[in-house]
């Protein structure tokens, strides 16, 4: 039956995450940018991960990723279309070229996450993290599967033709680079910091300090940082630690479930009484 074989790739996604977790937790006692993190933060992400894969699936199954392919359809093939690559150098740049332009579009949804108060109380839930380390990288709300799809795969869709290169491929790589980039591991990328980003780079944007706030907004390339004005160099040895800068954790299945919402009422309720409170 549909549901079973449904539940079964559930099952399996769950168990290869939390297998790729376990590998990058031990990588991590090598040598951890925050020696002594509390087990109970990683095993609260671990939880989570699991909420967010279920609710994503769900969300999948009642047909939200499909709107991404009937809005192109009704919108017509009016995008670019990469040639296929003829050997490994040119799948290479054409994975490269894809990252960059996932990037670009990542970039800009992800600074508006930080400056539109609204996508902000969705996305704070990530950035209340004072444990930064792999499993941080799913501590997402799951209201960011639908965002995404609005603000980097429609776009891309449609302007961009990439099937010649395997989905599958690409969707593994952004996987294994977001956990790479959340690893609590003292490591850098030196004088390649402007090119690539790293996990010490990542860790400055999930910092609280105020020299910190809104930079290092890219995923994979800097360049977007480096042009839009939002690039900070990390200094040698710069680990700071992690969190929001009004304390809050956020480290409950249910509070961090309905914090958006709950969020976006006290917003709406403040901008209610904003007239009354400046009328004299």
């Amino acid at each position: 039956m549909e549901w079973i074989d449904n539940i079964s790739i559930f099952v399996k996604y769950v168990l290869q995450g939390l297998l790729m977790y376990g590998v990058f937790i031990l990588i991590e006692r090598l040598r951890p940018a925050e020696p002594n993190q509390p087990f109970r933060h990683i095993l609260f992400n671990l939880k989570w991960y699991i909420v967010y894969t279920l609710l994503a699936f769900l969300m999948n199954a009642i047909g939200i990723a499909t709107l991404v392919e009937l809005t192109r359809t009704w919108l017509g093939g009016a995008y670019l279309t990469f040639p296929e690559p003829r050997n490994w150098i040119e799948a290479f740049f054409g994975v490269i070229l894809y990252l960059l332009i996932v990037d670009f579009f990542y970039y800009w949804f992800h600074r508006c996450q930080h400056t539109n108060s609204f996508l902000w109380e969705q996305h704070k839930f990530h950035h209340s993290e004072v444990s930064l380390n792999v499993t941080s990288s799913r501590r997402v709300h799951w209201l960011e599967e639908p965002l995404v799809l609005l603000f980097i795969v429609l776009p891309m869709t449609l302007l961009f033709n990439l099937q010649p290169i395997p989905s599958g491929f690409l969707a593994f790589i952004q996987v294994l680079w977001l956990q790479f980039i959340h690893m609590n591991l003292r490591l850098g990328a030196g004088k390649l910091s402007p090119i690539i980003v790293s996990p010490q780079y990542h860790r400055i944007h999930h910092s609280y300090q105020p020299e910190h706030i809104d930079k290092n907004y890219a995923v994979f390339f800097p360049i977007w940082d480096i042009i839009f004005g939002s690039y900070y160099h990390p200094q040698k040895g710069e680990f700071p630690p992690t969190g929001l800068t009004t304390g809050e954790t956020h480290n409950h299945l249910w509070e961090a479930a309905i914090l958006p919402f709950r969020e976006w009422l006290k917003l709406i309720k403040f901008r209610k009484q904003k007239p009354e409170n400046n009328h004299f």
